[in-house]
């Protein structure tokens, strides 16, 4: 039998917004493997973001996280965290999306341009 895979629990404390952002993820997976792999988001908030991976992970556990070029005032930076695993849905031959809380800075809120 498999374990459950899914965190029902977890409470959004910030708005999600739908977005495909390019990101490098780093950790280990659950045998202890490392890894450094390429994703795009699937949308972000200021607390977290989630992403599909082909990479096992575990409930509780943190990755690393770079989303490249931001703009930040008049300075292009990389934004890069860490972050918590909180949800994993798995999405069927060796797929999974997870969702991860930032447990290191958070992601500045987004501000809509204006003319």
């Amino acid at each position: 039998m498999t374990e459950p895979r899914i965190n029902w629990g977890d409470k959004r404390v910030s708005k999600r917004i739908s977005v495909a952002l390019p990101m490098l993820v780093r950790g280990a997976d659950k045998h202890g493997v490392a890894f450094e792999d390429t994703a795009a988001s699937f949308n972000v908030s200021r607390d977290g973001v989630s992403f599909s991976t082909t990479r096992d992970l575990l409930m509780g556990q943190e990755v690393e996280v770079i989303i490249p070029r931001r703009q930040v005032g008049r300075h292009i930076t990389d934004f890069e965290t860490r972050g918590q695993v909180v949800r994993i849905i798995p999405k069927g031959a060796g797929q999974w999306e997870i969702g991860l809380r930032f447990v290191g800075p958070r992601l500045r809120t987004f501000v809509p341009e204006t003319t």
